[in-house]
């Protein structure tokens, strides 16, 4: 035996083993596989059945089409702030929040109103239409609202790039993705496997994942202030509400309020204050935090607001489950009717947030040295315009805080973002510009000095480095794939089963079987000898394409399975092909070992061209295709290289055995 056979040979056991070893998990139980196994350490993928096969959660979503149009009023807001600057008009600038889209410009001068609408019909002659102005707005004011065409043309420019963005999260290669389909004003979501497994809780999680980045002001500023916080007609004067709300809670010295409603629900009121490293009047910060904690809820209420958990405790009609500190306080502010509690906005009118501000919540994971272990939120008065978006970052990737060594995303502006950035932080010097993520405040430092470099940072909360290193690296990778353009509204769930149905399965599976055992036979009666080598040669095939899935963890649907079945058919044909040349070699008079050497090299052509071509088309699909035909592509292309592999390599092996054990002087060949 010649040195190159042997190890051919000794390199086909040792890929043999490695995909029995690799598919042991998929056709057996984990826990009852030994623990020197070698998958237990180096793999933990497995083929997955798909959702036509086992089953699995189908989600309907809606694209929360509110927030893109406030959005949209923000980003005028902006606009006509910087326009009114720019020409040395007096007024304000606001986007209340109802009617929803709304703009309002509020004139020292209501000659300047002329040159204010001309500007608008110009630059938004499309977005926005006029609008009746509210009588306490005044005569001098100006009034405008997004249009109805535009809100249409947004909602679906959001769901045509939500499809795409979700598609773009879950499975970038296309082998294990959910289906994903634009149907009407929804997009549905069809996720195989358990609903209750981690895996498709944490896709779930993913897909609704918005990532929506937002900056805004910290309207904490104390007046007046050399920075331009004044009274009158600067907006960055939040402290009298929050002072109001702070004198409505009348905590004792600890904090705790002394108002019986907020006490009940465990809110604290705080102070945080400062004074800017470059002078000027000291800031402060009246904030209202609240810790998680469990509380017995109605069923219904739990099911209604998405806090079932497999782990909750049902006690007849009621449940315990976790409320967040956020929750506790927009409750303590707003009420909630299903549980019988008034608002402390109903109570008292002068505690309802004005329309151009809002309260948003930034979670905070106790001090190593702290008494309460539980996580807590802390409350910021946000000025409600939107002073840079996501669309304005070009990169962003993970690091490393230089002083704290905590996880944190660093964001490159582009050229918009990085003029804007550093423009509005040299107007604020001395306040707190917060960076909310998904609606939750990530981040507010204290504004020093003018940030002209283009770049921020976000630091990761928590106190686990290695969940902080985890919520770092997702973030990259949403933010990098794109954000939502709005935020997805879950409409329903369902819980499904295989689609095909058991009887369906079983069908399919016999008829698999029964297809192997007619290429049996039919090989072996025509072929003979040869013809068991081209049945190891489809085993084989088979062994090797069902270990790829599973190192790659891909889902086995029914496409899938035709895609195993036609390339069983594409390796049988090449097997036909080489056997025909063998024959047609001897035939013509020339020795064993010559034939078998100009079959496999005068076939190698043949097969090469219909594999090729097979690859070609299967490449169409997978660019083109969706679903189930995008996962039939990759399988196909998974066909054709063990398709190669098995005609040209492994029966060609054996064939160089079947020569060798003669020495080279075999005379005839059963084939």
């Amino acid at each position: 035996m010649d040195r190159s056979l042997r190890w051919r040979t000794i390199g086909l056991v040792l890929l043999t083993l490695f995909c029995i070893a690799t598919l042991a998990p998929s056709f057996s139980n984990k826990s009852s596989l030994p623990k020197v196994w070698p998958l237990n350490h180096l793999f933990g993928s497995e083929i997955n059945l798909g959702l036509d096969l086992q089953g699995g959660k189908h989600i309907v979503y809606n694209i929360a089409l509110d927030k893109a149009v406030a959005d949209k009023a923000s980003e005028i807001m902006r606009d006509l702030d910087a326009e009114l600057a720019d020409q040395k008009i007096k007024g304000v600038v606001k986007a209340p929040s109802l009617p929803l889209g709304a703009v309002t410009v509020l004139l020292d001068n209501k000659d300047d109103g002329a040159k204010v609408t001309a500007d608008v019909e110009e630059n938004y002659h499309k977005d926005v239409d006029p609008r009746s102005c509210a009588p306490e707005d005044g005569p001098k004011a100006l009034c405008f609202v997004v249009s109805s065409d535009y809100a249409d043309g947004i909602k679906k420019a959001a769901l045509t790039n939500a499809v795409s963005t979700i598609r773009e999260r879950i499975n970038e290669s296309g082998v294990a993705e959910p289906s994903v389909v634009e149907k009407g004003d929804d997009i549905i979501v069809e996720l195989p496997g358990d609903p209750n497994s981690d895996s498709v809780k944490n896709t779930e999680a993913l897909i609704a994942r918005t990532a929506k980045l937002e900056m805004k002001i910290v309207d904490d500023c104390t007046t007046p202030n050399p920075q331009g916080c004044t009274t009158g007609s600067s907006s960055h004067d939040g402290t009298p509400y929050m002072r109001n709300l702070y004198k409505h809670l009348a905590p004792d010295r600890e904090g705790t309020p002394t108002d019986p409603d907020a006490k009940a629900l465990g809110l604290k009121a705080e102070i945080d204050s400062w004074q800017p490293e470059e002078g000027g009047t000291r800031h402060t910060d009246y904030f209202v935090m609240a810790y998680d904690r469990e509380e017995s809820v109605p069923l219904t209420w739990a099911k209604k607001h998405s806090k079932m958990t497999k782990d909750a405790k049902i006690d007849g009609d009621h449940v315990k489950v976790l409320i967040n500190g956020w929750e506790l306080i927009e409750r303590y502010m707003n009420g909630d009717p299903e549980l019988g509690i008034v608002g402390a906005t109903t109570k008292d009118p002068s505690l309802k947030v004005p329309d151009d501000h809002e309260l948003a919540y930034e979670p905070n994971e106790p001090q190593p040295d702290s008494k309460d272990p539980r996580k807590y939120w802390r409350s910021y008065y946000l000025e409600k315009a939107v002073r840079l978006t996501g669309t304005a970052i070009s990169n962003a990737m993970g690091s490393y805080d230089p002083n704290t060594n905590r996880p944190i995303v660093l964001l490159d502006f582009n050229r918009f973002g990085g003029r804007v950035f550093g423009d509005i932080t040299s107007q604020i010097v001395g306040m707190k510009f917060a960076t909310l993520l998904d609606g939750k405040v990530r981040s507010a430092p204290q504004i020093n000095q003018a940030i002209r470099g283009g770049r921020a940072s976000i630091t990761m909360g928590g106190s686990d480095p290695v969940r902080q290193e985890k919520e770092r690296d997702d973030l990259v990778n949403v933010l990098k794939t794109g954000s939502l353009p709005a935020p997805l509204v879950e409409a329903s769930e369902m819980n499904l089963g295989p689609t095909l149905g058991r009887d369906a399965i079983d069908k399919t599976r016999n008829s698999f079987i029964i297809g192997i055992i007619l290429v049996i036979l039919i090989m072996v009666g025509v072929y003979r000898w040869s013809g068991f080598i081209a049945v190891f040669a489809v085993v084989f095939h088979v062994l090797m394409t069902l270990a790829v899935m599973a190192l790659f963890g891909a889902t086995l649907t029914l496409p899938g399975i035709a895609a195993i079945v036609l390339s069983i058919g594409m390796e049988v044909d090449g097997n036909i092909l080489i056997y025909e040349r063998i024959r047609d070699e001897l035939l013509l008079g020339k020795s064993v070992r010559g034939a078998i050497d100009l079959g496999f090299s005068r076939a190698f052509s043949a097969i090469l061209d219909g594999q090729l071509t097979t690859a070609a088309a299967a490449w169409v699909l997978l660019q083109y295709g969706s679903g189930p035909i995008k996962g039939f592509a990759v399988m196909l292309l998974v066909g054709v290289f063990t398709t190669l592999t098995t005609n040209i390599w492994v029966t060609r092996i054996f064939f160089d055995w079947a020569v060798a054990r003669k020495k080279g002087n075999m005379q005839t060949l059963s084939i």
